[in-house]
């Protein structure tokens, strides 16, 4: 009686190590897998859409399951950009501020061998130009 209990809990448990072998196995295999997307936002006094604009393209990556980065480069606003754009990389830690765009021609250069997509938020209307489905 008691070999047959110790050979369930015995089954059980190298059951659960392979369930667990296999799901770490195969989360590493897809994470190489998967390309990076990056947004490169450029702000300026864009308080009124830059909380929305993030938010959006986050969840819809979280929906396609693309793993995401975004950087944000303020051109000086007055308003508070920065300080939604730091609100919103506290909760999500792909989210990166630098307040100028001096760095940016550099950080270009650096990622042209990565998908970018590229969005300057003061240069367009209330309305986006392009739906979320798109994106």
């Amino acid at each position: 009686m008691v070999a047959g209990l110790l050979l369930i809990v015995g089954v059980y448990g190298l059951s659960a190590a392979l369930i667990h072998a296999f799901y770490a196995y195969s989360s590493t295999a897809r994470a190489r897998k998967v390309p990076i997307f990056h947004l490169v936002v450029v702000t300026k006094e864009s308080q009124t859409r830059i909380e929305w604009y993030l938010y959006a393209y986050l969840f819809v990556s979280w929906l396609r399951g693309r793993q995401t980065v975004i950087t944000v480069f303020d051109e000086g606003s007055t308003d508070d950009t920065c300080t939604i754009v730091n609100r919103v990389a506290r909760e999500w830690p792909n989210v990166r501020l630098h307040s100028s765009t001096d760095g940016m021609t550099r950080f270009l250069e650096e990622h042209e061998s990565q998908p970018l997509l590229i969005l300057h938020l003061y240069q367009m209307d209330q309305s986006p130009k392009r739906p979320l489905h798109e994106w």
